[in-house]
Parts: C-alpha cells; structure tokens; sequence
C-alpha cells in the first residue's frame, strides 16, 4: 500500500508540475520587436494584460536620449530635433509669400516694358497720354517693390530682392534714356525699332527678367550677370 500510494503521489505531483508549466506558458508575457524611426531592438516590448511596456535603457538608446534613474522617478531627456531648434530655414529657399510678391512685382515691370515700347513705336514727344501712362507704370512698379520688401524673411528673400531691386533700377535708366531719345525727336518721328531692340540694356533686363521669373517659380535663390 505504501509503495502504491508513493507511486499515485509522484504520478499527481508530475501531472501538477506538468500542468502548472502549461498555464505559465500560456500566461507568459509576450515580448514584441520595438523599431523606432527605422531602429530595431528585439523583444524590447513586453505585452501583459493587454498593456505594452518598453524596457527604458534600450528606448533611451534607440532615440539618442539621456535616462537617469532617481528614487520614485526616471528622467528621460530628448535632444531636441534640428526641425525644432531651426523652426524656419534662413540660409536657403524663398519664403512662399515672397515668392508671389517677387512675381507680382516682375509682372508690374513687364507691363512698364511693353509701355516703353509702345512709346518706342509711336514716338510722342512730352504731353502725349503715352507719357503719363509710363509715369503711372513707374509708380505702380515701384509700390509693388515696396510691398516685395516688405515680404522678405529669409536671407535668401533679401539676395533675391537685391536681385529685383537691380531690375527695377535697370529699367528705370532704361525709361528715361527712352524718353529722352523720343523727346530730342520730332512728333512724327519714332525710335528706330531694330535699333531699340538692339539696345545693351534692354537684352539686359530681358535676360533678367527671365531669370528672376524662373528663379521665384522654383523657390531657390540663383544668381545672374544679367541682374547685376
């Protein structure tokens, strides 16, 4: 009886052993493989309860961070992204609003150009209403500068706007060379038009303009020869 009852002993203590490993293995935390921005740390992550918990040295790694361990706390110090220390770029670029104002602006100038060259064609003396018309393009061209100043925020806004700013010079000595070639004529007589296009400065704003058009539709600043 003694070595039967042993043997029903043994059997009901292995059928426990047997039994409790297969509830702890059912109940065994599951652990999970933790990647952060492209880093990957195995069985970083446990699951319990359906909660996720991440082993903190192993975290901190991953993301470059700094843990320190006091009693009732951890610490864990992130350094800052260079997205968040820069918040705006100041080296490269064009601000989006300066780009428009830029394009306003060489859009102003354009339509002065094709005034002067009207007056090119007609050649009117002073008192024609050609004339005013130039006076109030000039006006215009120079208000939407301002305004172009006034957009700049980066330091590549204020090289682009040394760029315009060149222009508009460019074409104001243009403006007055025109006129005072009409203005030597007679009223019946016109600037010779293969002459005019032949002019230095004017390929010269020409070119600029072009360049200076492309340069605020891409939204990168460049420099020319022709705008300086």
């Amino acid at each position: 009886m003694n070595k039967r009852s042993c043997f029903h002993s043994l059997t009901a203590l292995v059928l426990s052993l047997i039994l409790a490993g297969a509830v702890f293995a059912q109940n065994a935390p599951a652990k999970k493989t933790l990647v952060v921005n492209g880093r990957t740390a195995d069985a970083a992550v446990v699951q319990i309860d359906g909660h996720s918990y991440v082993d903190v040295d192993t975290f901190a790694r991953m993301i470059h961070a700094a843990v320190t361990f006091e009693p009732g706390r951890v610490i864990l110090t992130v350094p800052a992204t260079e997205a968040e220390a820069k918040p705006e770029r100041t080296t490269a670029g064009l601000s989006k609003d300066f780009s428009k104002a830029g394009i306003s602006q060489l859009a102003e100038m354009r339509e002065w150009k094709a005034a002067l060259a009207s007056v090119i064609r007609s050649g009117v003396a002073e008192g024609n209403w050609l004339v005013p018309l130039l006076r109030d393009h000039r006006v215009r061209a120079e208000a939407s500068l301002s305004q172009t100043s006034l957009a700049v925020k980066t330091d590549s806004d204020q090289k682009a706007l040394q760029l315009l700013k060149n222009e508009h010079t460019n074409l104001g000595e243009w403006d007055n060379a025109t006129q005072a070639t009409v203005h030597s004529l007679n009223a019946e007589k016109s600037v010779n038009p293969v002459a005019a296009q032949n002019d230095p400065l004017l390929t010269k704003i020409s070119e600029c303009g072009n360049f200076l058009n492309a340069m605020l539709v891409d939204g990168e600043f460049a420099d020319s020869p022709s705008c300086h």
